[in-house]
């Protein structure tokens, strides 16, 4: 014998505005009351700083050119194998000039320089 259940009316408020929220490539519709609480208030003053300014104290020394090159591939949107072909390398030699384990040469980094207009002296 089924028992008939009543369905509870939702009761839409005009005051709950629905927020559109996308976190790591999904869509969230959250109201905005449950929202309230993680707020954060806009300072009075914006610190926007160049990325001149961001930069100004870093040595060169202290960058890592393996990170460089993995940076330009990722900034260029190429995987690991397109990017090997395009500077006339194996992905393996590729690899690992971006982990660490072969340094990249000045002939190879003024290739990569030529082909995707940066300064060569970043990879060495």
């Amino acid at each position: 014998m089924s028992v008939h259940t009543r369905k509870h009316p939702i009761k839409e408020s005009a005051s709950d505005n629905i927020v559109h929220v996308m976190f790591h490539g999904k869509d969230y519709y959250v109201p905005e009351n449950v929202l309230a609480p993680y707020y954060v208030k806009p300072e009075t003053e914006k610190m926007t700083l160049s990325a001149a300014e961001v930069f100004s104290n870093l040595e060169y020394a202290h960058t890592k050119p393996g990170l460089l090159l993995k940076g330009l591939r990722a900034k260029e949107n190429l995987s690991q194998v397109e990017f090997a072909k395009k500077i006339n390398i194996t992905q393996s030699n590729l690899s690992n000039m971006e982990n660490g384990h072969r340094p990249i040469g000045k002939e190879l980094a003024k290739r990569i320089a030529f082909i995707f207009k940066v300064d060569y002296r970043y990879f060495l």
